[in-house]
């Protein structure tokens, strides 16, 4: 099979599951499955959620690679659990976290996800809001086997890119599946902002990959623990892992 149709057959069989919304879909790429299950740290606030989410991981990778998109999910949710937990503020549900200040500097376009309706997102702490509630919601279906199950697909990906995911158009039961580049994962590792924004995908955020764009600003903060940007330091360093 041609490397370059691998993204392709992938991205078919993941656009039937978001429309259809089933787990018993055609394959259009064929390949064996384990799951594995991450636990869900509990926010301050958040009530009824899962024990853990889940993933089917293609066989294709290794033990190794297993534990590393396992450590990177769970920065993730890490993320997410230290923005609520922040945001909680001893019950005022008022507070500004560190990614929520960190993306207010930088995030000022694409702040609405697809299925957004409602008042303007003004800036980007308000998206990150949105963003992380939005988070809770994937997780909850996840995890609860409200959605599809969440298919984590090893493939080649163009231009650089470690993992890739599709933008998601509904707000509930989208599975959380994306594709990672298994050569490039065997070299560099998997990087926790390449998984936020494949997340951030399925939350509805569109790209494109560049500065000032909310999609990426926030992959960026998260992969600079939410520190204010290094001059010396390219923004293309981080984003042209993501696509």
């Amino acid at each position: 099979m041609p490397i370059n149709i691998q993204p392709i057959l992938i991205s078919m069989e993941l656009i039937l599951q978001d429309v259809l919304k089933t787990n018993f879909i055609p394959p259009q790429y064929p390949t064996a499955f384990r799951e594995i299950a991450i636990p869900v740290p509990t926010p301050p606030g958040v009530t009824n959620l899962p024990s853990f989410i889940y993933f089917d991981l293609d066989n294709q990778f290794t033990l190794t690679q297993e534990q590393d998109i396992k450590n990177a999910i769970s920065l993730v949710l890490f993320s997410w659990f230290h923005h609520l937990s922040q945001k909680w503020n001893g019950g005022a549900n008022n507070g500004i976290s560190d990614l929520a200040a960190c993306n207010n500097v930088y995030a000022i376009r694409n702040l609405q996800p697809t299925w957004y309706i409602g008042s303007r997102i003004p800036n980007g702490l308000v998206a990150t809001n949105v963003a992380m509630d939005q988070f809770t919601r994937l997780i909850r279906d996840n995890g609860l086997r409200l959605a599809p199950k969440a298919k984590i697909f090893a493939a080649s990906l163009a231009n650089g890119s470690l993992v890739m995911a599709l933008t998601a158009l509904n707000r509930t039961k989208v599975p959380l599946s994306f594709i990672v580049d298994l050569s490039k994962a065997s070299d560099i590792g998997i990087s926790t902002g390449s998984i936020m924004h494949a997340w951030l995908h399925r939350a509805g955020f569109y790209d494109p990959n560049t500065t000032s764009y909310f999609i990426t600003e926030c992959s960026m903060c998260v992969m600079r623990d939410y520190e204010l940007k290094n001059l010396f330091l390219s923004d293309s360093a981080f984003y042209r892992f993501f696509s």
